[in-house]
Order: C-alpha cells, then sequence, then structure tokens
C-alpha cells in the first residue's frame, strides 16, 4: 500500500490505484496520517471535518466515515484503530511519498559527492505532482506540514542546484534556477547560485544584473544589505576571478542520462492477449444492471415506431419498466447515431424542463428561452432525445417536443409518462404489464413459462443463491406475481426479500395489505415492503426521498439517520439487501423513482421532519459545494467535476429549499451559490447561475464575507456575457469588501476578474495595475493556480499593448506555476495564450501546434469558453498561413459555440475574423458580418481590444476597395441581421489534415 500526499490524495495497492471518494473521507485520512501515528482525538477530527457546522450525530458520521475508510484502503500494511485517545493511522513510513522525500532530502544536504547529492534530490523533487496535501490546501490542521514540506522542496532545489554547478552542469541548472530566484526573491543561496550559473554560461553582464536585482530587493523590502558570500560573489565575477570556473572532468557516473546511450527495453512477458473492451454505453442512458426480461417483443415494435413516427410515448402505471423499456431501445447496436437522455424525475417543472434537456444535449443556455436555443443547438442533426418521467412536468414537456420537433427535422423523440403528452403526431403505446400464470396454476412447466415468473426466480437467485421454481413453490410464486399485476418493479421489490422470506409468506404478506389498501398493484408492492421494515428503517427511509438524485453513503447518514437509534450505516445496508434502496457507481445509492414517491408522500404527513430532513440535505450539499470549490482547480479538476455534474439536481434541491422554500435558509444557500459559481462558469451554464446569484442575493443581508462572494460572482458571470460595466462595478465592490475583511485570496480573485473587465475595455494600464495587484496576493499566500492565471492574463494585457517580450517572460513562468499547480484548464490557458504570442512573433508553425494541445486540453476538460478561444487562435494560424477556407471552418464551429453559450464579445471577434477568412472570395458576405459584429459591439458595448484593432486595422482596408461604394450598404445589410442565419450561409471549409 502507498499513500501519495506530495499532490493530490493516491492510494495505491499492489502498484493499483484505490478510489477515496473526494471531499471528507480524503480529508479525514490526510489528518490522521499528518498525526504521524499519534492518535487524533475524536472531538479533534469533528471539528477538522466540520467546523461550525457538525452534523446532528456527528460521532456517528465520523464513525461512517472511518468505516469506510477501513473498508477501502486497509490492508496488512495500513490500519486504522480506535482507542482511548481517539483514532490513530498505522502505517509504514516507507510508503508515503512525503516521508521517503524528507529522508531523500536529508540524504542530498548530508553526502559528500556532488553526484550522489543530485540523485538523491533529483528522485525526491521527481516525487511531487503537485501542491502537497492539495485536499487540505485550506484546512488550519494543515498548513504547518504544507509549509515544512515546501520548505524541504525548496532546499532540495538547492541541493540539486549546488551538484550540478558542482559538476559542471550549469547550463542544466539554469532554467530552474531563473525560476526559483524570481519566486524566492529573499533567499541568498538561490540567487547567487542563479548569478554563478549565468557567469558560467558565458553571460557575465546577466549574472551582474541577477546580484544587482538580489540586492536592491533585500534593500527596499527588508532593510538589509546581502550577506557576505553573496557580496564575496559580486566581487569575483566582477574580478573574472578563476575559481568560478567551471571544474573540467565531472566524474563519469554523473553524466547525464539524456547524453548517456539508450538502453533497449526489455521485450514483454508473454501472455495472455488482452480482453477485447466491453461495448460502450450510450451516454447518459441508465446503464444495464441486469437483464430485461419478457421484453423482447416490446423493445423491437418500439424499435419500429420510433423509425416511423417522430414522437413516441410509452405510457403505463409507476413500475412498468418503461424507462427501462425506453433505455433498451436506444442501446447500442440497435440505437446508433446520437442519443441523448434527459431524466426528468428530479425536475420540478417550470424552466427546468428546458434547463434539463440542455444538460442532456450539451447545450448552454444563456436565456429564459431554452425551447429556441435547443432549436437552434439541435437544428438539423439526425438524433433521438429521450425524455424519461414526464407526467409531473407534462405541460412543459408537450410545449418544448412541440417546438422541437417542428424546428428539427432529424430529431425524433421518445418519452416515458403516466399518461400521453398530446403532441400532434403522438404515437402512444402502452407498456403492459408482465403475462402472469392463470389463477390457481401450479403447474411448474406453465408457471416457469410466464415472463413475470421468470423475472421473479432471477431477481430471487441473486439475493437467495440456489433459489429454484420447483412443484413446492410454483403456484405461491404464481400468486406473488398475480397479486402485483405482473408489474416488473413490484415483482423484484418482492423478489428482493427472498432471502428471508419464503413466496408463500410473501404472497401472504402482499395479500393482507392488498385487502387493507385497495389501492393498486405497485402501492401493494412497495407498501407491503415497509410492513417489512422496523420502525427506524421506515423513517430512514422515507427521509431518503428528500434526495433528487444519487447519494452517498455518509450523505444518507447524516441526512436520514439523524435522532435514530439504529446506526445510519446498517439502516442503508438493510434498506439496500431488501431492494428498496440501489446501488449506484463509486459508493453512491439512489431510490427508485416509484419508491421515492411512495416515501415522499409517507414523509409530507409529518411537516416538521420533513423540514427537518431537508434542512440537513441542503446543509450537507453546501458544505459538498464548498469541498468541491476548494479543490476543483487542481489536479483532481477532472474528478471533482463528474461528482458535481453527477449531483446536480440534488444541488438544485438544495437551493431550492434555501432560497425558496418556506422557511428559507439564506446563508447555507447563498454559500452553495457562491461555491458553486466557478462550476456553473465553466459549465458555460451562465443563465442558471445568474438567476440562482440574484435570487441569493434577494434573500440577504448576508455578512461580510458573503457579500463580497456575491458581489464577486455577479461580476464574474456578468464579464461571460458581456456586461462589462456590471462587471466592473460589482468586482470593484467585491475586492473592497475582501480587503476590509483582510481575505488575500479573496481580493486576488475579485481584482483578476476587474483586470479583465478593464482589458476588454482597452483600459490597458488600469488592466496591468489590477493583474500585478491580484498576482503579488495570490504569491502572498502561496496559490500557484491564482498566480499562474493572473500571469496568463497579464502577459494577455501585456501583448496587446505591443509587448510581446514581456508577454513570453510571463508565460514562461506562468507554465511553471500551473504544471506545478496541476489544474489542466489552466495549463491550456496558458498554451492559448502562448500560441496567440507566437503568432504575433511570426512562429505560426509553434502557435498552431500549441494552439491545438490547448484545444485537445479544453475539449476533454469540457471547458466551452476555451474551446472557442482555441478554436479562434487555430483559426488565425490558418489564415497566416494562406488557407482561409481552413480558418472558416474553424470559426463556424467558434461562432456556434459562442452563440451556444451566449458570449457576445466572443461571437462579434469571430465574426469579425471571418470577415478577413472570406472577404477575398466574397466581399459581400464579408461586409455583411462586420455590420452584425458592429452592432453586437455597439450593443455591448464591447470595444475591441488592441490587438483586435490592429488585426481589422490590417484587412479591413482591401475591403472597402473591394466594393467601393457598396461597402457601406452591405454593412448595413448585415447589421440586423442574426449572427446564426450569418454563419449557417457560410460555406463548410475544409480543414487541413
Amino acid at each position: 500500500m502507498d499513500l501519495l500526499v506530495l499532490g493530490p490524495l493516491e492510494v495505491r495497492r499492489d502498484g493499483r490505484p484505490v478510489e477515496v471518494r473526494r471531499g471528507r473521507p480524503r480529508r479525514l485520512l490526510l489528518s490522521l496520517l499528518l498525526r504521524r501515528g499519534d492518535p487524533v482525538p475524536q472531538d479533534t477530527l469533528i471539528d477538522q471535518l466540520w467546523g461550525d457546522a457538525p452534523p446532528v450525530n456527528a460521532d456517528n458520521a465520523l464513525h461512517l466515515l472511518v468505516s469506510y475508510l477501513r473498508r477501502t484502503v486497509a490492508g496488512e500494511r495500513l490500519r486504522i484503530d480506535r482507542g482511548p485517545a481517539g483514532y490513530r493511522l498505522v502505517v509504514d513510513p516507507g510508503s508515503v511519498d512525503a516521508a521517503r522525500f524528507e529522508e531523500l532530502v536529508r540524504r542530498a544536504a548530508a553526502a559528500q559527492e556532488p553526484g550522489v547529492r543530485l540523485r538523491a534530490a533529483s528522485e525526491a523533487l521527481a516525487l511531487w505532482r503537485g501542491p502537497a496535501f492539495a485536499e487540505a490546501a485550506d484546512d488550519a490542521f494543515a498548513q504547518a506540514d504544507i509549509a515544512r514540506l515546501d520548505e524541504l522542496r525548496v532546499q532540495a532545489c538547492e541541493s540539486r542546484a549546488d551538484a550540478l554547478l558542482a559538476l559542471g552542469r550549469h547550463d542544466e541548472a539554469l532554467p530552474d534556477l531563473a525560476q526559483l530566484a524570481r519566486e524566492h526573491p529573499f533567499r541568498e543561496r538561490l540567487q547567487g547560485q542563479l548569478a554563478l550559473a549565468l557567469y558560467r554560461a558565458g553571460r557575465q553582464a546577466e549574472a551582474l544584473a541577477a546580484l544587482h536585482r538580489a540586492r536592491t530587493v533585500l534593500a527596499e523590502d527588508l532593510g538589509l544589505d546581502p550577506g557576505p558570500g553573496l557580496a564575496e560573489l559580486e566581487r569575483q565575477v566582477l574580478r573574472q576571478d578563476r575559481r568560478l570556473d567551471p571544474p573540467l572532468d565531472p566524474p563519469l557516473d554523473t553524466v547525464p542520462a539524456a547524453r548517456r546511450a539508450p538502453v533497449p527495453d526489455p521485450a514483454p512477458d508473454s501472455g495472455p492477449a488482452p480482453r477485447p473492451p466491453a461495448p460502450a454505453e450510450v451516454p447518459g442512458v441508465p446503464v444495464a444492471l441486469t437483464s430485461l426480461v419478457g421484453r423482447d417483443e416490446q423493445v423491437a415494435a418500439v424499435r419500429r415506431a420510433l423509425g416511423g413516427s417522430r414522437v413516441v410515448t410509452l405510457t403505463g402505471p409507476g413500475g412498468a419498466g418503461k424507462s427501462r423499456l425506453a433505455a433498451e431501445v436506444v442501446r447500442p447496436p440497435a440505437g446508433r447515431g446520437t442519443v441523448w437522455w434527459a431524466d426528468l424525475a428530479a425536475v420540478p417543472g417550470g424552466p427546468g424542463v428546458g434547463a434539463a434537456v440542455a444538460a442532456a444535449t450539451g447545450t448552454g443556455l444563456a436565456s429564459d428561452d431554452a425551447a429556441q436555443e435547443l432549436r437552434r443547438w439541435i437544428g438539423g442533426r439526425e438524433a433521438v432525445l429521450v425524455l424519461d418521467t414526464c407526467e409531473h412536468v407534462a405541460d412543459e414537456a408537450t410545449r418544448l417536443v412541440a417546438v422541437l420537433t417542428a424546428g428539427c427535422p432529424g430529431l425524433r423523440v421518445l418519452a416515458t409518462s403516466r399518461r400521453p403528452l398530446g403532441v400532434p403526431g403522438e404515437l402512444v403505446r402502452p407498456v403492459p404489464t408482465l403475462p402472469v400464470p392463470a389463477a390457481g396454476e401450479d403447474d411448474v412447466e406453465v408457471v416457469g413459462a410466464s415472463p413475470a415468473v421468470r423475472l421473479y426466480c432471477e431477481r430471487a437467485a441473486a439475493v437467495r443463491p440456489g433459489f429454484v421454481l420447483d412443484a413446492a413453490n410454483a403456484g405461491d410464486v404464481a400468486a406473488v406475481c398475480r397479486l402485483l399485476d405482473g408489474l416488473p418493479l413490484a415483482i423484484e421489490l418482492a423478489a428482493g426479500h427472498a432471502a428471508a422470506l419464503s413466496p408463500r409468506k410473501t404472497a401472504a404478506l402482499l395479500a393482507d395489505r392488498l385487502r387493507l389498501l385497495g389501492d393498486g398493484a405497485l402501492r401493494a408492492a412497495i407498501d407491503g415492503s415497509y410492513g417489512l421494515l422496523t420502525e427506524d428503517e421506515a423513517a430512514f427511509l422515507d427521509r431518503l426521498a428528500v434526495f433528487a438524485g444519487p447519494f452517498p453513503l455518509e450523505a444518507a447518514a447524516e441526512v436520514a439517520g439523524a435522532g435514530l437509534a439504529a446506526d445510519g450505516l446498517q439502516l442503508l445496508l438493510s434498506l439496500v439487501r431488501q431492494s428498496l434502496v440501489a446501488v449506484g457507481d463509486a459508493d453512491h445509492f439512489r431510490l427508485l423513482d416509484t419508491v421515492r414517491a411512495f416515501a415522499g408522500a409517507r414523509l409530507a404527513t409529518r411537516p416538521d421532519e420533513a423540514s427537518a430532513a431537508a434542512d440537513r440535505h441542503a446543509c450537507w450539499y453546501a458544505a459538498f459545494a464548498e469541498d468541491a470549490d476548494r479543490s476543483i482547480r487542481g489536479a483532481d479538476q477532472a474528478g471533482w467535476l463528474a461528482e458535481l455534474r453527477a449531483s446536480r439536481a440534488d444541488l438544485r434541491a438544495a437551493l431550492a429549499h434555501c432560497l425558496r422554500g418556506p422557511g428559507r435558509r439564506a446563508d447555507p444557500g447563498a454559500r452553495m451559490v457562491c461555491a458553486l459559481s466557478w462550476f456553473w462558469s465553466h459549465e458555460g451554464s451562465f443563465a442558471e447561475a445568474r438567476a440562482w446569484i440574484a435570487e441569493a442575493r434577494a434573500a440577504g443581508p448576508h455578512g461580510p464575507r458573503l457579500d463580497a462572494e456575491l458581489h464577486l460572482a455577479a461580476g464574474m458571470h456578468a464579464e461571460s456575457v458581456g456586461e462589462l460595466a456590471v462587471t466592473e462595478e460589482e468586482c470593484t465592490r467585491a475586492a473592497a469588501g475582501f480587503a476590509a475583511i483582510g481575505d488575500s485570496r479573496g481580493e486576488a480573485r475579485a481584482l483578476l476578474h476587474l483586470g479583465t473587465a478593464r482589458w476588454a475595455l482597452g483600459r490597458l494600464d488600469d488592466a496591468a495595475t489590477a493583474q500585478d495587484r491580484s498576482i503579488g496576493l495570490y504569491r502572498s499566500v502561496r496559490d500557484d493556480s491564482g498566480a499562474g492565471l493572473g500571469l496568463v492574463l497579464r502577459a494577455r494585457t501585456a501583448l496587446d499593448g505591443d509587448d510581446a517580450r514581456l508577454a513570453r517572460e510571463l508565460l514562461v513562468e506562468a507554465r511553471h506555476l500551473l504544471r506545478r499547480a496541476g489544474d489542466p484548464h489552466l495549463g491550456a490557458l496558458c498554451l492559448d495564450q502562448l500560441a496567440r504570442t507566437c503568432l504575433a512573433d511570426g512562429a505560426v508553425a509553434e502557435a498552431e501546434r500549441l494552439a491545438q494541445e490547448s484545444l485537445a486540453v479544453f475539449e476533454a476538460v469540457g471547458y466551452r469558453e476555451g474551446v472557442t478561444a482555441s478554436l479562434q487562435t487555430l483559426a488565425q494560424a490558418s489564415l497566416a498561413l494562406g488557407e482561409p477556407a481552413a480558418a472558416t471552418a474553424l470559426l463556424r464551429r467558434a461562432g456556434a459555440n459562442a452563440l451556444e453559450l451566449g458570449q457576445p464579445a466572443a461571437l462579434a471577434e469571430t465574426l469579425e475574423l471571418l470577415g478577413e477568412a472570406v472577404g477575398d472570395g466574397d466581399p459581400r458576405a464579408a461586409a455583411r458580418l462586420v455590420g452584425a459584429a458592429g452592432r453586437l459591439r455597439e450593443e455591448g458595448p464591447l470595444p475591441r481590444t488592441p490587438s483586435q484593432e490592429r488585426r481589422v486595422a490590417a484587412w479591413l482596408p482591401r475591403l472597402r476597395a473591394a466594393l467601393g461604394e457598396r461597402y457601406a450598404a452591405a454593412v448595413a445589410e448585415g447589421r440586423p441581421e442574426s449572427p446564426a442565419d450569418l454563419l449557417a450561409a457560410l460555406p463548410d471549409g475544409a480543414p487541413r489534415a
């Protein structure tokens, strides 16, 4: 077992990664690890993990987390013990990369031979994958250890540089030394090493300049003179002292690996051929965890119906298997092509239907008119849209389907609902129940031929191995299936009790409940299942109804287990065994929709308990959102994004409860809005973000910190949609608010967005001032991601100011910081800005390579704003290479993306670039594009940046000359036109291979 903490937490068993859930489970493991085998009191752990908002039963919640870690990571070389003094982690120090790192640093410092010192220091530094204890970077319990490891890391860098200089490898040491000296201006040893490396590289003037900078910084910032070592080095450089010359004969064993002859890789071991991958599932379509029994004819019939009708609705009672049938219909190989699955079960109605379909199709909503934006996005594409569970939002779903089918000729809709939608041309297909044996039938062969009985037997055998249909139980199994009207869900629930109950007992219980309620087969099945629960199990299940989607174990325990005598973990596992709670992916659970509805109705009869459960649910997801916000801008970004996307329904439910419910909880709701602001920006969900921000502000007043956070969130999302004056006002107020409470990181974030607004408004000096202040604040709190992003944006400002040299210098430093931070999306931003700087320098091939690299990263992480920017950069490279057709194809994609996201600034720039691309071949079309872009800029207002102005000024005179007197009329013709129509009218182009 290996624990890797020099970067995002990784746990490896026998070299293979072990998945540990993000958030509190990881922070608990790190907290125990930091105590180096000493016990941590239970109260201390609770305070570290929950702070001022512990759960109702904090001891039980902590126990659940410990139990989870024991199941997940414990083994022979790692265990979690509990004693009178608290919990302690018992682990071999050699299994922890931080311990190995410290030992290697000590070995490097003690080594007399430079070759030994170099190897130890290099091995130590190679262990780092990002910031130490990244998941606990903001936790007070980790600060001392993080600072200590960071200091040892710099010492390792110094040892490595010493060894390289002693071996005469100054050229190899220079790049890292230049960066380190800039990051640590007060470390005289580094400043001296840099000056010595420069001197040995034949750069005496630069060596003296470096020493002068070091002396100036010490004097101006600290009021100190350099130490005697640095002063003597300066004198030696001035004298060109021979003692500074590099050694002539380095030891042979210290030749760098790059200069040695390559060693061929050993032949791979022969072994069995790798197994072919399993067939890919359609993204979004529920994964089939069990076989579909008795539905072959229905699957084929629905596929035929969907081939001949634009809208097909599967109807039937809850539990009939409509969703399962729909999933099988669209699953490969029969469901080839584009399939979008929109689960409407948790949607409250109103605009939520459009938002859910937009999320399923990947459409960013920038306005409240979701139907029209979806119509534009889908266009003429051939696709199937599945709307699952429509009955509670039937009116909204009907209106949306009517718009989409009228405007999207290649779209087909498959809906599941308890009643038809009523759309013109709709084909309604009732989903029948499974055929059941006739009353009194007990012949094994006849009973066994029934699909309902086959389903019961298959599911019963899964929970009770060895279960078979025989002469003794055939009549009872047939009775169970008849009592449940052949409804698949009800049969599966009943079969889930086969481990404890015989078919005869199950039939008897179901019959009794039917006589009492007489309210339908599914209600009988679910209520019969309740009859088998303990009081605590029933209360726990009722409270789980507040979850709108999949939920993790600890959330279930905190939200549903509060105040119950039984252990929450045991209650949940008992419900899983009884098939009332389903197991999802990665230790998540979920309620079947009909079970949730039944449990919710029961809970609603106890309003105080329902309100308390909803409060706990909201508090848990507020803390989850804050955990995600702390960690999402690091190397584990993809994992956090996936978790947030999977939790969308519950996050929205929690927000609605806090900000719209009868007993509003304004502060938790506002905290959640602020924590989700970056995520919404990354996803392009600007309209949703701005709506929640407005509701959070209306629910105030809040405290100074929350008010500042809300100002920042409002400014950030106004920036994304081009409302620059709003951005400047909101971010100025945010920066002042953070400064007043001494929050340097918050002030840095606000200043960064303020700088972007001023850059976009063409006020480059004001932008540079805000950005420089932001970078300094980020450095003061050791935030590599923030400082790196600030340097990228400052480089963009320098480039617009026609200072490509400064832009390159800033980007070199930014790239180093962002690699260390491990944030892929920020690293790609740096690559794209570097590509634009290369274009300004005329290095077109390098610019194209960098832009392609950044585009690949943006597409991989799903950052659509970045995709637009990289497409624009690639198009500019194509134009520089004389390939306007390739540029046009790229810019059509960029324009479509900007339209979907609702970003007028990016759209205006794209239209102008398109005008440049098509100007020589179709001057009139180019002038119309210029007119449309001009209207967007005037409406913003969205002035061109200096670099944009220079670019347009270089090609626009040619267009004017080509059209002559017709130019003004063509521009005027384009002003009122829709950008979407202009983009559609352009030729497809042909991107280069």
